[in-house]
């Protein structure tokens, strides 16, 4: 039996290995059996499979940028870390699994149900596997195969939101530094150097800039209150090394499948989002509101050669194929209008802020920094 639990990791740690660093590690030979249906069924299994928690990530890359309408004065810094929980709801934390979107896969032991978990989902029903039936022609770009033996595998688990304190997605953290330049107008950056974790790397970049442009209508510029155009963007790069070695051979028949070949596992998310912010400072307290659109594209591949074999003695067959690049998802719909309403304390040079955004996911922000001027 192929258990995808250690694949998911194996994929997943690419988009959230800032949160999950303790995830171990796949098996390469156990993604290969979820390859031998082809590359069109896996990419729609893994499109599905991964679609909420990647759109959560995505929409927390957009978040935390700023806890004031009123950029900083000539020099002026502030340093501000947050952590965005971009809300996955429940009715995504299963998709219905429908044989007629699949050219191989079919679902067997779910209890009659074809609803099975995404990658937050938790576990499917027990004893639920998907398999592809023996003596089947899998076609890839590159040609097609005979695959010999029914492979067959567990339903993919996913883990559960409810095991996690307090969490409703996927919690991202941001690390922020502003800084004040002429005009009204502040530079943000975020940067995070290439971290690696076992076979995997990931590295983060983002800038943004807020100007204030109550300055330039006159008749508001005067009014006791801050409000600001806002510009951001962050990108979350990563990859990790995957090698398949994958066989199966029915000793009753001698038939023989096999999957081997190195690549990479390739991921990267881009979150943009634009804003138009206001805020009012009261003492130590400031409510700000902002409203605007978020930009959300992620991309996940997998890349290399890949050679599937396909053996029958008795038949005197023999059967081989290489395939290049097998996995190409994007996922381009998480992004859209934002809403945001949130207040900050400053005490001395301490802040804290929290806020709130609707959106497609909705989004908690909580964090804390320093500012001066």
């Amino acid at each position: 039996m192929f258990s995808m639990d250690k694949f998911k990791i194996k994929g997943w740690i690419i988009a959230a290995s800032l949160i999950f660093s303790s995830y171990e590690q796949a098996q390469a030979q156990e993604f290969g059996q979820i390859l031998a249906a082809g590359a069109d069924d896996a990419n729609q299994y893994f499109e599905q499979f991964l679609t909420p928690g990647i759109n959560s990530l995505g929409v927390g890359l957009a978040g935390g940028w700023y806890n004031t309408a009123k950029p900083h004065k000539i020099a002026g810094l502030d340093i501000t870390g947050s952590i965005n929980m971009a809300t996955i709801p429940d009715t995504e934390k299963m998709f219905s699994f429908s044989e007629q979107n699949f050219s191989q896969f079919l679902l067997r032991g779910n209890g009659g149900d074809d609803m099975v978990p995404t990658l937050v989902g938790g576990s499917p029903v027990s004893g639920s596997e998907i398999y592809i039936e023996a003596d089947q022609t899998i076609v890839y770009p590159e040609g097609s195969i005979t695959i010999e033996n029914e492979i067959t595998f567990d339903t993919p688990t996913g883990f559960d939101l409810d095991d996690i304190p307090v969490a409703t997605g996927m919690p991202t953290p941001t690390l922020n530094l502003g800084v004040g330049l002429i005009k009204n107008t502040e530079l943000k950056f975020r940067y995070l150097p290439q971290q690696t974790y076992k076979d995997s790397k990931f590295d983060l970049i983002g800038f943004g800039v807020m100007h204030d442009v109550k300055q330039w209508i006159p008749v508001i510029k005067n009014l006791p209150f801050d409000l600001s155009a806002f510009f951001g963007t962050t990108r979350l790069s990563a990859e990790s090394n995957v090698e398949l070695d994958y066989e199966s051979t029915d000793t009753s028949t001698g038939t023989r499948t096999s999957v081997k070949g190195t690549g990479k596992a390739v991921f990267e998310s881009t979150a943009t989002t634009i804003q138009a912010i206001i805020s009012k400072k009261l003492l130590f307290f400031t409510p700000y509101a902002s409203v605007g659109y978020n930009i959300i594209n992620t991309n996940f591949d997998l890349t290399g050669d890949y050679t599937f074999e396909a053996e029958n003695p008795s038949a005197g067959k023999n059967e081989s194929i290489t395939v290049s690049d097998p996995i190409a998802m994007e996922f381009n719909d998480a992004g859209g209008a934002r809403m945001t309403v949130g207040a900050r304390v400053k005490l001395l040079i301490l802040t804290i802020h929290a806020d709130y955004s609707l959106q497609k996911y909705n989004t908690f922000t909580a964090g804390i920094g320093v500012s001066i001027r």
